[in-house]
């Protein structure tokens, strides 16, 4: 069977007339009809009734209409799959998330080669809709483009991390109100999520040197340049250091896988998932 008929035949059945399908097709309308005539030979069965107002599926037109779509987009997915076989898809991710890539990579034994790029969730966002990044993950964002999926991977409660010699480190949580008057180092990116809690409490945080990166933020922190939000609990960390618990309710650190719904990312989707329910 001629797959580029069944094809027709669909478009057919979508435009409703020859006449409208013929143009969708950029053909001639007597060369659809002969094809469209030698793929209900083949079959065995009529697969349209004529009329001068056009065309209407016959009940065995429906039945294999039904089927046919499914198999022509397997048939393109799997044509797409094979293209694609051997090349590395692009994931971003954003930093202090190394140790969730690792556990990612880990659900994937054999999986698709893939290119790590280093990127805020933002800076990912764009590059998912634009194509050029399958997959990625980062920090929940408030809203996505219609183009990009997300699934959450983790949850995990906002701590202060600070020296264990600290005076507040003894303390069994910190109100907001006494991190306020301490220095706050945030990362370059991402981090104004973490003055929302501050400013829901109308304080006003002291804010002390910006970190280009999560594990600059710890070394500023055990030397002593002041306690940070944005590390997660139970990163690894210097022994000088220690996670306090917020007293006050916060927004928590949710981190999330996004891709590219176009993309051919199934078996990442699925680790990702996988990532999720493990905790």
């Amino acid at each position: 069977m001629d797959l580029r008929q069944v094809r027709y035949a669909i478009a057919i059945a979508r435009a409703g007339s020859l006449r409208r399908a013929a143009g969708v097709l950029h053909i001639a309308q007597p060369t659809l009809s002969e094809q469209l005539k030698a793929l209900e030979r083949e079959i065995g069965a009529e697969l349209f009734t004529r009329s001068s107002s056009g065309v209407r599926l016959t009940e065995a037109g429906e039945v294999f209409l039904a089927q046919a779509t499914v198999a022509v987009d397997a048939f393109e997915r799997a044509v797409a799959a094979a293209r694609g076989k051997g090349q590395a898809l692009r994931i971003g991710v954003a930093d202090g998330l190394g140790d969730v890539q690792a556990r990612l990579l880990s659900h994937l034994p054999g999986g698709p080669r893939l290119r790590v790029a280093p990127m805020s969730t933002a800076e990912q966002i764009v590059s998912i809709t634009d194509g050029s990044l399958q997959a990625g993950l980062g920090y929940a964002p408030g809203t996505l483009p219609r183009g990009v999926a997300r699934t959450l991977i983790q949850r995990a409660a906002v701590h202060a991390l600070l020296p264990r010699e600290h005076p507040l480190a003894a303390q069994d949580a910190l109100p907001l109100a006494a991190l306020a008057a301490e220095p706050l180092v945030m990362p370059e990116s991402d981090g104004g999520r973490f003055l929302s809690g501050f400013v829901r409490h109308r304080l006003h945080p002291r804010l002390g040197p910006a970190a280009a990166t999560h594990d600059l933020a710890v070394n500023l922190v055990e030397s002593g340049a002041g306690y940070t939000l944005c590390v997660r609990k139970g990163t690894p960390v210097p022994e000088a250091l220690a996670f306090v618990p917020i007293a006050e309710p916060v927004p928590p650190i949710e981190v999330v896988f996004l891709w590219n719904r176009q993309a051919e990312v199934h078996d990442l989707v699925t680790a990702a998932r996988q990532l999720a329910r493990s905790g």
